[in-house]
Parts: structure tokens; sequence; C-alpha cells
């Protein structure tokens, strides 16, 4: 996941909601208002989460990789080698894993830390919270009233302020800047973690295309 996929999907999404306004430039204007509001504004919103939860997905396969580099003292090692570490750490539990990613790696020492944790909080709520609203431990992290009753995560004007102030933008920002955000912050803090920690080079050797099922 790179800056130029988040510039790629926002352009995609920028052009949907341009079509979508097209068509409603001729129509009632009250009957513009809540289609816009009710049903396009939310879709579009929710586009821009799934990606969020996309980048959230790409970060921990990200610290698999290095995880599974990081016990070698940084000697390199062949893809056997890389296959049983991996194997290793996927076979323990998930809790068990990534308290042994931490303790390998120490990404919460890392830069944007705090961005990195809240799309794992907000990944967790869009897979899990089957009202579709952001839980509690996202809504505490964000620094929000805990008290309120959120909408849904695509029409939730709060939690998409908390979201914005958290990566630094003004908490007007739109969905397409906090996205761009979000990547700028992952790319630095994937990179700050590689930098950080004495990772293995993996000789992957020849493969053949013969070797993948297609």
């Amino acid at each position: 996941m790179e800056i130029s996929d988040a510039k790629s999907f926002i352009g995609l999404v920028t052009e949907e909601a341009r079509r979508r306004q097209a068509l409603l430039e001729n129509a009632d204007p009250d009957y513009a208002y809540d289609q816009w509001i009710f049903t396009d504004l939310p879709f579009l919103h929710d586009l821009s989460l799934l990606f969020l939860v996309a980048i959230r997905h790409h970060i921990e396969r990200r610290l698999l990789y290095f995880a599974a580099c990081a016990m070698g003292h940084g000697s390199a090692i062949k893809r056997a080698e890389y296959d049983l570490r991996m194997k290793a750490l996927l076979a323990l539990p998930l809790g068990k894993r990534w308290k042994e990613i931490e303790a390998r790696l120490s990404p919460t020492k890392c830069a944007h830390y705090p961005s990195i944790e809240a799309l794992r909080l907000l990944a967790n709520s869009y897979k899990h919270d089957p009202r579709n609203q952001p839980d509690k431990e996202l809504i505490v992290f964000l620094g929000l009233d805990s008290m309120l009753t959120y909408a849904t995560l695509p029409e939730s004007g709060e939690l998409q302020k908390g979201l914005a102030l958290l990566v630094g933008l003004p908490e007007k920002a739109g969905y397409a800047e906090i996205t761009e955000r979000f990547v700028e912050h992952a790319e630095e803090f994937l990179k700050d973690v590689q930098s950080r920690n004495l990772l293995s080079k993996v000789n992957w050797g020849s493969v053949s295309l013969i070797d993948f099922a297609h």
C-alpha cells in the first residue's frame, strides 16, 4: 500500500461523487438533499472506511513479515527458513502472536503509532460490530464522548471529526484527506519499524509461475 494507491483510490471515489451529484442536479431539491445525505454520502464514506480497513490489514501483513525476519541478528536467511518462521508465528493463538510481534519489533515506539492503533480499532468496529457503529474502545481512543449514541460508521460525523483530528487535520476534513493522511502515517510507521530493527534479508531463490495456482 503506497501513497499512489491512496491517490488512485481517492480519484475513483471523487469521480463517483461527481457522477452521483450530476444525477441530482435536476431533481427536486428536497429529494436531492435526502438522497445525498442519507444514501450517496454514506456510500462514499463506506468506500473510504473499507480502504482504511485494507490499510490496516496491509500493516498487519508487513509486521508479520518483519517479525519473521527479526530473529537472526540481520543474517540473510533462505526462503525455507523464512517459511518455517512464518509458519511458527501463524500457529500461535492471535493474542500470543501479536505479543510476540510486539516483543520482537516494539512497534509502539515507532512513528505515528496512535494512527496505527486507531486503524486497528476502526477495523475491529467495521468487521465485528453488528450495529455497524463505532465501538466504545474506538470512541474513547479518539477522545469522543462515550455517553453519546453514535450513528453508523459511514454516517457518523463525530467519528469523521475524531479521525481527522487524530491525524492532524481540521475537524471538518473530508474522508479523502483523512484517507490520504492515514496512508502517509502507515508508510512512515512501517519505515520506522524497519529502520529500528535488525532484519534478515530473505534469499527467495528462483520462482517459477508453475508453482502458483491460477
